[in-house]
């Protein structure tokens, strides 16, 4: 109160100027709400608001906008450093006056902005302060409290992919692009990104999870990542052209590879398509691959880039570091090239230096192996190892495994040193660029054929292990022979084990005969004397934080001692850069999913797939995780490569098949089907999915085939089998007879009791009777039955409505209504063609609608009359929302969703289950 005592004393003391005035109603509006409404009583901020806004803030205002304005045009030039400058001037203004508004988009100009200024950690700083605004609107409000909803809103769906962009690329830039949590940043991206409802950032995205998987020395893919990029359609609804960034990034790893001819004609194309129409930064796009692209050209011992041809573009000194820490680069290399080293080095030592300074590690990392490069070629080998000491240790904590990988190769005495640190001599493996992910091997120099947790090596307790083992296996429910093959486990001290591997083997196979908390309770103090005797071993740690984690997870309160950091510690310890045995970055990755971190088990998993393709312990798992986080297409690639790559699992390529069908890829369906029939024997389901996508390929003939062919697999229902068999017969055209009676045995089948199929099965497989249906005549029975059945269920297409609406005259003033209802539901809904199963005991439920109308009334009015169609009780309204912005289209309904309950939201807890029932007694 004594703040608004004096606002109140000062706004009452007689005439002010109206910039004092404003002052003082500046500071009510962001400091206390209850000083606004004390100010409004007494007539004060009507007066001074009105003539604020009018004179002050007008002007303000405009000078924002100009401000704006200009930097963005110093952007466009690349003059980076003013760019900044002006955006920073903006930021200062806006906060001054208390316009959220303009100081967030002064913070998302310095965001950036101020990556090619070479100063992560204030890119960083601005990202992160966006964000909390982005994600807070009380945040905002405390530099505005009267910011408009509406408008902030908007703000937030236009702002939040960049933010997230740019300070995961920031981050990366600080920490290693490899670093934990950056896997996440990956995730967290891509959901904002459908949440805004901005798909066309998946591209920033995309570009992001390359320079990943690039710092994570998983080449494969990053061709994956870059495929992604060069995927472009010209028709308005792609306005994000990256081509030219993904085929930089192919030139870039080509370069890597040693395959400067094919890396050369990459960064052509890229060099073409960078001033293509739908790019945003020409220039600086241009200029960019200019840089890699002498570089290329060098190393292939061809003339250097014309820089002159784009000398009129080139930024003033200062304006743009980035560009000139890639220039300065391109002439060290012509200095090494030609045998000038005490050159390149003074130039590599001097941006050395300023990135440690601006703690800018991913491109030190770069710079630093070219000068320990450059020392090699001049024969300087003692300053070279010493440089490589702090390198290797940063690397290390950043798990930038290719930059350690690349280290490794300048010191083999068996290839020549590359200016570069390329992984391959040049002209190695020239390999026709159109060649698929995955058709040449990417084991070589990382995958570990160590998997002593398998006892596949030969050691010395491996015989007596695999007798035990056998004397279990053959007798699996034999409670005497269990105990035994325990007893057996725990005689085996550290004392009696001379091979950490047999160590980790005893382990390992330990939690295979543990049943119930007594015999975990016995097995954990003799897991950690064998952790204790081999703490250097890798696997044995794995192996044992492993069974911690089972034993912590079964049964907490009997575990208590161990806990969450001491198993994280020991994860991080059996995957430190120098172990090379997938098996625990399995392990790791499963821990880190039982911990609800889904980021660093992807960053782990995905270490494993590159250590070993054909890991199933990490391929499923990996292409699990991409699927979890709507990255079906990157989990299609792990599978697809894990296959290439000769693996043998058959749930693999199951896998791969259910995810092409998914991402309709049905050749690939096919072709993956045709794998798992392959590697063992057919299963219920494999020619019904087989089916399936011969039916959408068109070849209904083989697709009938399939069909009759699962019926000789024991399915658990015949409705999915009815249902794909009645969709090729009508795309056949013959024997309409048949055609209506597998249509009305469709239409008859009771939802309700239908079990194996999940919902999203159940509307696939309408929708595919929806569109085969439309060959029939429009007022076809049966037709008009399936239309009522979908209703119902609430499985209509939104291309019915489409259809409605297409018959009503286009009006000018229309919104767009979310519309909830509420439907009662009496003693006829079990027997309801809209009851699926496990619903039959509703008495009510909620659905929403999407309608444009010219009303809030229009919109209600469109949804009852629909929602009258399906129940016998009347609908209640629940609420309704509007986006209040003015459309021109026809009016009616645009999507109906599918029923549900507040119970279903909620969710059902289970009971606990029992200690016995999670360790499978």
């Amino acid at each position: 109160m004594d703040r608004l005592r004096l606002i109140l004393k000062f706004a009452t003391m007689g005439p002010l100027s109206h910039s004092c005035k404003a002052t003082f109603l500046l500071f009510a509006l962001q400091n206390d709400r209850e000083s606004v409404k004390v100010l409004q009583t007494r007539g004060v901020i009507q007066h001074t608001a009105g003539e604020m806004m009018s004179d002050e803030l007008d002007q303000i205002e405009q000078q924002l906008e100009e401000l704006d304005k200009k930097s963005e045009e110093c952007f466009q030039k690349c003059q980076i450093r003013s760019a900044v400058r002006i955006a920073k001037e903006a930021t200062r203004l806006a906060k001054t006056h208390g316009l959220a508004v303009h100081y967030m988009r002064g913070l998302f100009d310095q965001m950036r902005f101020g990556h090619g200024l070479l100063d992560p950690q204030a890119t960083r700083e601005a990202s992160v302060e966006l964000v909390l605004l982005l994600e807070n609107e009380e945040q905002a409000r405390r530099i505005q409290p009267n910011l408009d909803e509406g408008h902030y809103q908007w703000l937030c769906s236009w702002m939040s992919t960049c933010a997230y962009d740019n300070l995961a690329e920031a981050t990366g830039m600080m920490s290693g692009f490899n670093s934990e949590g950056m896997h996440e940043c990956i995730n967290e991206g891509l959901q904002v990104c459908r949440q805004t409802g901005k798909m066309e950032c998946v591209k920033c995205f995309r570009e992001y999870a390359a320079d990943v998987y690039f710092a994570a020395d998983d080449l494969e893919m990053v061709r994956h990542q870059c495929e992604s990029l060069l995927e472009y359609r010209k028709d308005g609804s792609d306005n994000k052209d990256r081509r030219w960034s993904g085929h930089h990034k192919l030139g870039k790893l080509l370069i890597l590879e040693g395959r400067l001819e094919l890396a050369i004609q990459e960064l052509n194309k890229a060099f073409e398509l960078s001033v293509a129409e739908d790019v945003y930064l020409k220039t600086r796009s241009k200029l960019l691959v200019a840089a890699t692209l002498d570089e290329a050209l060098m190393l292939a011992g061809k003339p250097r880039f014309d820089w002159g041809s784009v000398a009129s573009e080139f930024p003033e000194e200062g304006e743009w570091l980035y560009i000139e820490l890639r220039r300065s680069m391109c002439d060290a290399l012509e200095n090494v090239l030609s045998g000038n080293f005490d050159q390149a080095i003074e130039t590599l030592t001097e941006w050395d230096r300023r990135l440690t300074e601006q703690n800018c590690h991913k491109d030190w990392f770069e710079v630093r192996l070219r000068l320990i490069a450059a020392y090699l070629l001049s024969n300087n080998q003692k300053r070279a190892e010493a440089l490589t000491k702090g390198l290797e240790a940063s690397a290390s904590e950043a798990q930038d495994f290719l930059t350690l990988r690349r280290l490794e190769q300048l010191f083999n005495e068996e290839t020549a040193t590359s200016p570069v640190a390329a992984l391959q001599e040049s002209g190695n493996a020239a390999v026709d660029s159109s060649s698929q992910a995955g058709e040449e091997s990417t084991s070589d120099n990382a995958e570990s054929g160590d998997d002593s947790d398998d006892a596949e090596a030969e050691t010395p307790l491996g015989n007596i292990l695999a007798e035990i083992m056998q004397r279990l296996m053959l007798a699996p429910e034999d409670e005497t022979v269990r105990e035994q093959v325990l007893e057996e486990f725990l005689s085996y001290t550290p004392s009696r084990i001379e091979d950490p591997r047999d160590g980790a083997y005893l382990v390992h196979l330990s939690q295979f005969v543990v049943q119930g908390t007594e015999d975990a309770t016995r097995v954990w103090p003799w897991a950690l004397q064998i952790l204790e005797a081999f703490f250097d071993d890798p696997v044995t740690v794995s192996v044992v934080a492993a069974i911690g984690n089972y034993f912590r997870q079964a049964d907490p309160g009997a575990f208590e001692s161990i806990t969450v950091e001491q198993l994280e510690a020991w994860f991080k310890r059996s995957t430190s850069p120098k172990v090379t045995h997938a098996k625990n970055f399995s392990r790791a990755g499963d821990f880190y999913l039982d911990e609800g971190n889904l980021g660093e088990a992807e960053r782990c998993y995905s270490r494993g797939f590159r250590l070993k393709r054909t890991e199933p312990t990490v391929v499923l798992p990996l292409a699990d995780v991409y699927r979890q986080s709507d990255r079906p297409r990157d989990a299609l690639a792990v599978l697809d490569l894990s296959l290439r790559e000769g693996a043998d699992d058959q749930s693999i390529a199951w896998e791969a098949a259910m995810t092409a069908l998914q991402i309709e890829q049905f050749d690939s369906v096919l072709t993956y089907m045709d794998k798992f029939f392959a590697l063992g024997e057919p299963q219920t389901w494999a020619h019904y999915y087989r089916g399936v996508a011969l039916m959408q390929l068109g070849r209904h003939e083989e697709s009938l085939l399939a069909i009759d062919a699962e019926n000789e697999f024991d399915p658990p229902g015949t409705f999915h089998l009815s249902a794909i068999k009645l969709c090729n017969l009508i795309a056949l055209g013959q024997d309409q007879e048949q055609i209506d009676s597998i249509f009305t045995e469709v239409l008859d089948e009771q939802l309700s009791e239908i079990d194996y199929l999940s919902l999203n099965g159940l509307v696939r497989l309408f929708g595919h009777i929806w569109e085969h249906s439309k060959h029939l005549p429009a007022n076809h029975l049966l037709r008009t039955k399936l239309e009522h059945q979908l209703l119902v269920a609430g499985f209509l297409p939104d291309t019915y409505f489409d259809g409605l609406r297409e018959q009503i005259e286009e009006t000018k003033t229309v919104n767009f209504f979310n519309v909830q209802i509420r439907q009662p539901l009496n003693e006829a809904w079990k027997d309801s063609r809209g009851c699926l199963y496990g619903q039959d005991e509703w008495t009510e439920y909620q659905r929403e609608w999407g309608v444009l109308a010219e009303s809030e009334e229009a919109a209600t009015n469109f949804v009852l009359a629909f929602q009258s169609r399906c129940e016998e009780l009347p609908a209640e309204i629940v609420d309704v929302h509007t986006d209040e912005v003015d459309y021109i289209d026809r009016p009616g309904v645009v999507w109906q969703g599918m029923h549900w309950t507040t119970d279903d939201l909620a969710g059902n807890e289970s009971d606990d289950e029992s200690d016995d029932e999670l360790f499978g007694a």
